[in-house]
């Protein structure tokens, strides 16, 4: 599949970035060998950004991975005594997450919860300032109308990766069982798009990144 960007444009912006400390630096050469998914550096710092601008003190991710993506979010918001909660479902993955945060130093600010976000995600009550969505891309649209409920007022939704490598863009799909993830992701567009509680633009940084803001 085309990457978004042309290679030299992304590289020069990955580039500018801020040198990572060791934790992250390890965490981005441990996923890339073990070929294991990671938000791109770029996109960590565009969702440090937003967390930080918008003075985000209570932040929910939904799809934790090996924690890479929330100790970004974590440089923003917990100086200011705020707090994380992410949910994973794959126990190897929640493990290494769990290592990573105590590694960091942040474990006890962090609430860690292993499980299926189908489930775990209606069991919360919020507000919320800020919510992250890098869960299963055909989920997108079963969680949007919790994200909303639970989002504050001028709180911000971020879905990552809504090109799915270019797959929503192009409609060449490389396996057949992604073809309902990208058909979803693309009734996830239209939606928040056009969503009456939403202000959305969508920016092709990474795999597409999709920003809706809630009035």
């Amino acid at each position: 599949m085309p990457k978004i960007l042309p290679e030299e444009v992304q590289q020069f912006i990955r580039n500018l970035l801020p040198p990572r400390d060791d934790l992250l630096d390890r965490m981005e050469h441990d996923a890339a060998e073990k070929i294991v998914p990671i938000i791109e550096p770029e996109v960590a710092q565009l969702l440090y950004w937003l967390a930080l601008s918008h003075k985000s003190n209570r932040v929910l991710e939904i799809g934790t991975g090996i924690g890479y993506s929330t100790l970004w979010l974590a440089k923003a918001v917990l100086p200011m005594g705020g707090k994380i909660t992410t949910i994973e479902i794959n126990k190897p993955r929640y493990d290494a997450a769990y290592e990573n945060f105590r590694q960091a130093g942040v474990s006890e600010n962090i609430e860690l919860i292993f499980g299926d976000a189908r489930e775990m995600l209606f069991d919360l009550v919020g507000p919320y300032d800020l919510i992250f969505l890098d869960a299963a891309k055909g989920k997108y649209l079963e969680f949007l109308e919790k994200c909303i409920d639970i989002l504050q007022p001028g709180g911000i939704l971020v879905a990552e990766d809504v090109f799915m490598r270019g797959m929503v863009i192009s409609g060449k799909i490389d396996k057949r069982r992604n073809k309902t993830a990208v058909a979803r992701l693309r009734d996830y567009l239209e939606k928040v798009m056009h969503h009456p509680q939403l202000e959305t633009t969508v920016i092709p940084l990474g795999d597409g990144i999709a920003l809706s803001l809630k009035k």
